[in-house]
């Protein structure tokens, strides 16, 4: 008995090494993006004719003209959008000398087997994490605002952790926003009349997110709440679970 727990011990000793390794990695990539740093969430199966597509792209375009580094997954759909605009802002900016220029403002942090058939060739860094939770952290450290398309579990996981983590005070207050009133409209009514009305949240929490249709309007909102925020937001210890 003694021997077996002996062995799942040092077994689990082991992984955690691992993944502490790839979260220096991570956290060592990530400070080569210019603060302030916004991520994108939203879904990996959008096709980049759909609408949302475009309207992601905007957005981190928007942003990047604002000096808003873009943190995604890395992987396809809203996350290879929007750092194709950030990208289409480094294009216009720079103009023919786009190519010999070294500005980088994107980030991907991807999990291996996911995704693995589709990085966005739009990313200037790259790295991948082997567990949910060392991904999770490194998409919310550096960020000081979160924009949140549609998508499905996954990107709903990711905006209840980071709502989570705001509610408990282990994270500054910080701007979330949604984007396509229609689509979180059950949402934000069953956060109204079923967690806010059976008093499992406090009435201010509902005030954590924002829902915007317009992308300007969006943008110009997490400007103006970022406006005095030009270093990087130093977040309370978070403490992630898988």
């Amino acid at each position: 008995m003694l021997k077996q727990r002996l062995r799942e011990y040092f077994k689990f000793l082991k992984s955690l090494f691992k993944t502490n390794i790839r979260l220096l990695y991570g956290m060592w990539r990530l400070t080569k993006l210019p603060q302030p740093a916004i991520t994108i969430f939203g879904s990996a199966r959008v096709d980049s004719s759909s609408e949302i597509y475009q309207q992601a792209r905007k957005m981190a375009k928007l942003l990047a003209a604002e000096e808003f580094s873009i943190i995604t997954g890395g992987g396809p759909g809203i996350m290879d959008a929007a750092n194709q605009g950030a990208i289409d802002h480094l294009k216009e900016k720079h103009l023919e000398t786009f190519l010999q220029h070294k500005e980088i403002i994107t980030a991907g942090i991807g999990l291996i087997r996911l995704n693995k058939e589709f990085k966005s060739p739009f990313v200037q860094e790259y790295m991948e994490m082997q567990h949910f939770f060392a991904r999770k952290w490194l998409l919310v450290r550096y960020s000081v605002g979160f924009v949140v398309f549609p998508g499905g579990f996954g990107t709903l996981d990711e905006l209840l952790e980071v709502i989570t983590l705001v509610q408990c005070n282990r994270m500054a207050k910080v701007p979330i926003v949604l984007i396509n009133r229609t689509y979180w409209a059950p949402f934000l009514q069953w956060v109204e009349k079923c967690t806010q009305y059976g008093g499992f949240i406090d009435k201010d929490d509902a005030d954590i997110i924002t829902v915007f249709d317009d992308i300007e309007l969006a943008a110009k909102f997490i400007i103006e709440k970022c406006c005095t925020t030009k270093q990087s937001v130093l977040h309370k210890e978070t403490d992630f679970k898988e």
